[in-house]
C-alpha cells in the first residue's frame, strides 16, 4: 500500500494517471482537473486502499477535522465519481458501504520511470510492440487486458501515436465481442480512441474498423456504420474480423447476399480461423439458408469435432426447422463436448422423452438464470431459448437489459429465425424503432 507522500509525486489508479500536483487525471480519452478538495479525498482514500473508511475519518483526513455538512461530502464525492467515469451503482472505484462508509477498490500503482517524464521514443515502441503481441491471436481476457494496459502506457507520454491510439480502440471492441464489460461502457472509449487515431492517420483501418462498430452497435446509425466499414476493408482487404463485422452487419440490415459474401471473404482471408467460420454458419442461419448452415457446420466438426457453442446452436436451427430427433443429437453433442458427464446426458434424453426439445430447452434457461452473473452470451442465449418457448414477456424484459447493455445480439431481432414468435407482439415494432430500424407496416 502507497502512503500518502508517495501519492502525492503521482500514481496509476485504473486507466488514470494522477498527477495531485496540477490536480490532473489523464486517460487516452483526454484530461480533467479536480477541485483541490477531490484531489485531497481521492489520495487519501487511495492511501487506504481496501479499507471501510468512515464520514468522519474523510472529514478529519480531507476538512481537518471542520464541520461540514453531509451535502458538502456527497458533493464532492458524485464530481470524483463523475471525473473518474465511476458508477456508484456498479463501483468500479469507490465503494459505498451504508452506514459504514467509502472503500476504494482498485490499489494504486507507483509510477515508473517512464511515467515520470524519462520516456523515450523506444520505450514507447516497447510498450506499443507489447500491446500488439498481446493482441496477436486468439483474444482472451487476460490478453485484452494486458493489451489494454500496455496501449494506455504507450499513450501516456505521447498524444500523437496513432498506432497505439487505434490498438485501444480494437482492444475495446474486441472485450465488448467477448462479453468483458458493458458495451455502453467500453464502445463511447473506443470511438474516442478511434477518432483520435483518424484525426492522426486517417488510413488506418483497424480504427475504421473499430468506429464502425461503435456506430453500429453503440449509436445505431447504420448509414455511418456501413461508410466506416467499407473504409475498414478498402483499406485492409485482407483483414478477416473487418469482412466478419461487415457480414453481421449487412445480415442485421436483411442484406443477406451481400452479408454471405463477406463472410465467405473472411474465411477466404483467414482459412484457419473457426470464428470465421462459425460466423459463416451464424449468417447463413439468419439468411434462413438452413441446408447451406448444416452444411457448413458439418464442415466445421470434421475439421474442429469438439465446438460445444456450434453444436448447441444447431440445435436450435434443426427445431425452427421441426427437426427435432436431430435438435437433440445435435444438443446432446455439445453436451459430450463441454464434457459433460454421461449420467447428465441421460437425464437430457429423459426429458426430451417427456417433453421434447421444449422440455430440455427449459432445463437449459434454467441453468443459465442460475448463473453468478448475466453477462452478454447468456443474455443472447436466454434470449433465443424464451423466444423459441414462446415466452415473451420474459423475452421483452430481456430485451430491455439487452438495449441498455448495448449487447449486439440484439440488432439481429428483424432477422433471426429463433426470435420470429416475438414478431406478432404489439411491443416489437416500438422495440424496432428504438434499435434504429424501420418497424414494420
Amino acid at each position: 500500500m502507497l502512503v500518502r507522500s508517495e501519492l502525492l509525486t503521482g500514481f496509476r489508479l485504473g486507466e488514470w494517471l494522477v498527477i495531485p500536483e496540477d490536480g490532473s487525471l489523464r486517460s487516452h480519452a483526454g484530461t480533467h482537473r479536480l477541485e483541490p478538495l477531490a484531489m485531497e479525498l481521492l489520495v487519501f482514500l487511495c492511501s487506504q486502499v481496501g479499507r471501510v473508511v468512515s464520514k468522519q475519518n474523510l472529514v478529519e483526513a480531507v476538512w481537518s477535522g471542520r464541520h461540514v455538512s453531509d451535502e458538502t461530502v456527497k458533493g464532492t464525492l458524485h464530481q470524483l465519481r463523475k471525473s473518474l467515469d465511476d458508477n456508484p451503482r456498479r463501483p468500479r472505484f469507490i465503494e459505498t458501504l451504508p452506514k459504514r462508509g467509502y472503500r476504494m477498490l482498485v490499489q494504486p500503482e507507483r509510477l515508473a520511470s517512464v511515467e515520470e517524464g524519462a520516456t523515450t521514443g523506444s520505450d514507447l515502441q516497447d510498450w506499443y510492440r507489447k500491446g500488439r503481441a498481446a493482441l496477436a491471436g486468439q483474444p482472451s481476457a487476460h490478453s485484452l487486458k494486458q493489451a489494454q494496459l500496455y496501449f494506455q502506457r504507450a499513450l501516456q507520454s505521447s498524444s500523437a501515436n496513432a498506432e497505439a491510439f487505434s490498438g485501444l480502440a480494437m482492444t475495446h471492441v474486441l472485450m465488448v465481442s467477448l462479453g468483458m464489460g458493458l458495451g455502453r461502457e467500453l464502445l463511447p472509449r473506443a470511438g474516442a480512441a478511434a477518432r483520435r487515431a483518424l484525426e492522426l492517420d486517417a488510413k488506418l483501418a483497424e480504427s475504421h474498423l473499430a468506429l464502425g462498430v461503435v456506430h453500429f452497435v453503440h449509436e445505431h446509425n447504420f448509414l455511418a456504420a456501413d461508410a466506416e466499414f467499407r473504409e475498414a476493408i478498402d483499406h485492409a482487404p485482407g483483414d478477416s474480423l473487418a469482412h466478419r463485422w461487415y457480414a453481421r452487419f449487412l445480415a442485421s440490415q436483411s442484406r443477406h447476399e451481400m452479408a454471405v459474401q463477406e463472410a465467405r471473404r473472411a474465411m477466404e482471408a483467414d482459412p484457419l480461423s473457426l470464428s470465421a467460420r462459425r460466423d459463416l454458419i451464424e449468417t447463413l442461419t439468419m439468411a434462413g439458408r438452413f441446408g447451406d448452415a448444416e452444411a457448413e457446420a458439418q464442415r466445421l466438426s470434421d475439421i474442429a469435432p469438439n465446438f460445444p457453442e456450434v453444436q448447441l446452436g444447431m440445435s436450435w436451427v434443426y427445431f425452427v426447422q421441426k427437426k427435432y430427433p436431430e435438435a437433440l443429437e445435435a444438443f446432446t453433442a455439445g453436451l459430450a463436448a463441454m464434457d459433460i458427464s454421461r449420467s447428465k446426458r441421460k437425464q437430457v434424453e429423459r426429458a426430451y422423452k417427456r417433453g421434447g426439445m421444449p422440455a430440455i430447452f427449459s432445463l437449459w434457461a434454467k441453468l443459465l438464470e442460475h448463473e453468478a452473473e448475466l453477462g452478454q452470451k447468456n443474455q443472447s442465449d436466454l434470449l433465443v431459448l424464451y423466444a423459441l418457448l414462446g415466452k415473451k414477456d420474459r423475452c421483452f424484459h430481456l430485451m430491455e437489459s439487452a438495449y441498455e447493455s448495448r449487447n449486439p445480439y440484439l440488432l439481429f431481432l428483424p432477422v433471426s429465425p429463433f426470435l420470429a414468435s416475438l414478431r406478432s407482439d404489439r411491443r416489437y415494432g416500438s422495440f424496432l424503432k428504438r434499435l434504429g430500424f424501420h418497424p414494420p407496416h
